[in-house]
């Protein structure tokens, strides 16, 4: 997302756990050492898999593995592309669920045979976003909740205002801020193009369509011309008088600081959307439910917009045992708890209502929306990776800027065929 593929060899940092040396594969004293690579870069994500090395450690002590975390995800699929080449892949890397992970179906290990003693404890819905036929190729970690919004909550008090609910509430919201000399409440960093298609894909647009006709479209099951499609995209264009200015020079995580940053009312936000993961970075410097609060995203608030992360081992790797063993902790109750807890998403695996007291308040409140909510899959979860989404998001973030729609509806006319497996 940051930056163009790298060569090989190049984005690679070791972040390993225990001290691990030698490249994957190499065995010391008897010890394995095995690599995982990922685009993983946030210190909760970074802690959160590193604590789930450190279960499998427990189990398997003479297995050591090494995280690679790349520059950005087209890197570390460069990498991995590179290295199955040269006949020494990672043992395990991340790819997140639907079309990113199955684009590795050719070269993927199935997992069928382990996966007999865990696979009934994960939805059927979530193990096809990495199944390939009645192949599974995959084992899902972490789901991530892709529409919620945070609130300046302390702020929202001074001005005697509440938190909106749906669509008709958050025109109303707007109206009242701008009123009150707050006429950019809406802040997002999109330096990188993907802040924009997330939010306008996962937040915006499912709340005009509805949950069903947006998995229709982006299944590729409609049509590129779907009016309602188009609606939503007119409705979106109403909001973008409300992004603060700066949106396209700055990342998303100062996007996302900026709720909390004091400024001109003019340029104060009041609102941010981004995932779950945006939750875990401002519980890290405030107090949820006194200085943000989390909610869905108004008119959407019983949509849980479902994306997620994986990770794919393939045929011929090294220690296949090993890496299988260390697949079946990730797969685990105990990984599953280990990784998510820490990294603020909600478990890919399906846990009972009692073990959601191992995670934080923001984590809690998302699992229980899944359990009571409808769970849509992400737009790129739902399409094809031969999509061209990185053209699309391009021009969404210049979407944000013009208000003009029409290049985004042009783009899907041409590609509309390829959203479809």
């Amino acid at each position: 997302m940051r930056t163009p593929l790298m060569l090989k060899g190049a984005l690679a940092l070791s972040l390993g756990a225990f001290g691990c040396s030698g490249s994957d594969g190499a065995a010391d004293n008897g010890v394995k050492n095995l690599d995982l690579s990922t685009w993983w870069s946030q210190k909760s994500e970074l802690d959160a898999i590193n604590a789930v090395i450190d279960l499998n450690h427990t189990k398997h002590p003479d297995v050591n593995i090494k995280v690679l975390t790349a520059t950005s995800q087209a890197a570390m699929v460069s990498d991995v592309q590179s290295r199955l080449v040269d006949g020494t892949p990672p043992a395990a890397f991340q790819a997140n669920l639907g079309g990113n992970a199955l684009q590795w179906s050719e070269s993927a290990l199935p997992l069928d045979s382990r996966a007999r003693a865990w696979s009934g404890a994960f939805q059927d819905g979530i193990l096809e976003r990495v199944s390939v036929g009645k192949n599974l190729i995959g084992v899902p970690l972490a789901l991530t909740r892709q529409n919620n919004a945070y609130y300046n909550l302390k702020l929202l008090s001074e001005l005697g205002l509440g938190i909106p609910v749906g669509r008709d509430g958050l025109a109303s919201w707007l109206t009242a801020l701008a009123e009150q000399g707050y006429t950019h409440p809406l802040c997002l960093g999109d330096q990188y193009n993907w802040v924009s298609a997330h939010v306008l894909f996962e937040d915006i647009v499912p709340a005009y369509m509805g949950a069903e006709h947006a998995q229709e479209f982006w299944s590729g099951k409609l049509s590129a011309a779907d009016p309602l499609f188009a609606e939503a995209l007119d409705y979106a264009a109403s909001l973008n008088a409300y992004w603060n200015s700066d949106f396209d020079a700055i990342d998303w995580v100062p996007g996302l600081q900026r709720l909390m940053e004091e400024r001109d009312p003019a340029e104060q936000c009041v609102l941010t959307p981004m995932g779950d993961w945006g939750g875990a970075v401002l519980a890290g410097d405030y107090v949820v439910d006194e200085d943000f609060a989390q909610r869905g995203w108004p008119g959407a608030e019983d949509l849980f917009v479902l994306a997620g992360d994986a990770f794919v081992t393939t045929r011929g790797v090294k220690y296949e045992a090993e890496v299988l063993d260390f697949f079946d902790t990730l797969a685990s109750e105990a990984g599953q708890i280990a990784f998510n807890s820490v990294k603020g998403s909600v478990p890919a695996r399906t846990l009972a209502e009692e073990q959601r007291s191992a995670f934080g308040p923001l984590t809690q409140a998302n699992m229980a929306d899944l359990a009571s909510g409808t769970a849509l899959p992400a737009f790129k979860v739902l399409g094809s990776s031969s999509f061209p989404w990185d053209e699309l998001a391009m021009l969404t973030h210049d979407f944000i800027l013009t208000s003009d729609k029409q290049l985004i509806l042009d783009l899907i006319d041409q590609n509309y065929d390829k959203l479809a497996r």
